[in-house]
């Protein structure tokens, strides 16, 4: 079994992937005290998706391993998460604004079905400490399984790019 894992460089790690080496910042690997049940990985790579309040898990260590999560408050704008007092501690999570609630989706097998979201354990994300742990919701109106539009997120503009879809100046293109 080849490590996801490769390369520590300065700020950067790149994670061997089945689509490729990917090189992502350091800040953006966060940590699990508990694995994800059924995974073994006790580190990932947060990284924004396409679409804005999609992102990308990305296993750094072990098996190459990848999941997609989606922004709650997207398809419920009332969705709320009430974590205890254990659960706080263990994401070291003392000011709400360090915190990130995002949730499993299940991508559809073929075009015309939908994707779903677990709604009932999402993925609570301190992102001042990188750290992250899924957490029961308390609250029994969520389901684990539950339809997730995904045309509801927004495409965000290709990376590099400005509104016109022109590269910026900063990057190396422009």
């Amino acid at each position: 079994m080849r490590p996801a894992f490769v390369h520590a460089g300065s700020g950067t790690i790149t994670i061997a992937h089945p689509l490729g080496r990917i090189e992502v910042p350091s800040d953006a690997v966060m940590h699990l005290s508990t694995p994800l049940l059924g995974f073994s990985h006790s580190a990932y790579a947060l990284l924004p998706a396409a679409r804005r309040g999609l992102w990308w898990l990305i296993a750094t260590d072990g098996t190459p391993t990848t999941f997609v999560l989606a922004d709650p408050f997207v398809v419920i704008a009332d969705y709320a998460v009430d974590l205890n007092e254990t659960e706080r501690e263990a994401l070291s999570l003392h000011d709400e604004r360090d915190a990130l609630v995002l949730v499993l989706l299940v991508m559809p097998a073929a075009w015309n079905e939908q994707a779903s979201g677990n709604f009932r354990a999402p993925l609570v994300f301190n992102l001042a400490a990188r750290k992250v742990q899924q957490v029961m919701n308390r609250d029994e109106r969520y389901g684990l399984v539950e339809p997730v539009n995904l045309a509801l997120y927004a495409l965000m503009p290709p990376m590099g790019c400005g509104s016109t879809g022109a590269p910026n100046s900063e990057t190396p293109e422009g």
